[in-house]
């Protein structure tokens, strides 16, 4: 029994010293463990964005003021992005009598009609845009043009839903192939706004694809002038 109890008392003292490290140690590998799986998450989350296709669910009002941003610096990359890969861009002119529609499949091979001039040159007659929503645009009458006036009941640069692009057949008088007749066509459907700046009567086409706005058509015509 003498050489019980203190054999009792060896082996509480032993255990009471080696209970800090041990636990310490188990601390450490669960904080261990714990600190790799947090910065595996961390380094795996940008990953998983980039894996996630995102959708541009900006306003029109914001995707406009970019594109007439781009237009200003003449930054054919940015005017790009409102291009469609697939479906490119309808430039409509009126060097004659009859409109005219070009097709072009990015903004950096786009040539007017007008000495060969490249997209980003209407922005010398496009100095300002203060996006405006309206119901309709501003009446039109070429006796109007006297002594530098645009034309239009009012001034300004306006926007509206396209449902009067939607119903033109101007394409008609274009001598275009039939191929391209029905790509216009199917094009003009999918148009959802019109942007008119009255100062140059400029009208820009635009459709939102489900992924961001796109400028399906550019219409550059000057009214009065043929």
């Amino acid at each position: 029994m003498r050489y019980f109890i203190p054999l009792l008392l060896f082996l509480f003292a032993f255990n009471s010293a080696c209970t800090p490290e041990q636990q310490n140690s188990e601390n450490e590998s669960t904080l261990n463990s714990s600190g790799i799986d947090s910065l595996e998450a961390v380094q795996e989350e940008p990953q998983r964005k980039e894996e996630t296709p995102g959708t541009d669910t900006m306003s029109f009002e914001v995707a406009f003021e970019r594109f007439f941003r781009a237009l200003q610096t003449r930054d054919t990359v940015g005017l790009n992005q409102f291009v469609s890969p697939e479906q490119g861009i309808w430039l409509i002119e009126q060097p004659g009598a009859v409109p005219a529609y070009t097709h072009f499949q990015n903004i950096q091979v786009v040539q007017r009609s007008y000495q060969n001039l490249p997209f980003t040159s209407i922005k010398e007659q496009m100095q300002e845009c203060d996006l405006q929503e309206q119901q309709e645009f501003p009446e039109f009458n070429c006796a109007w043009m006297d002594r530098g006036r645009s034309g239009f009941a009012e001034d300004g640069c306006f926007y509206k839903n396209a449902t009067d692009f939607k119903k033109s057949d101007m394409w008609k008088y274009a001598s275009l192939e039939e191929q391209q007749e029905e790509d216009i066509q199917h094009m003009q459907q999918q148009v959802q706004k019109t942007v008119l700046h009255t100062r140059t009567s400029y009208r820009f086409h635009f459709a939102h694809d489900g992924e961001k706005w796109r400028l399906l058509f550019a219409d550059l015509r000057v009214p009065c002038s043929a």
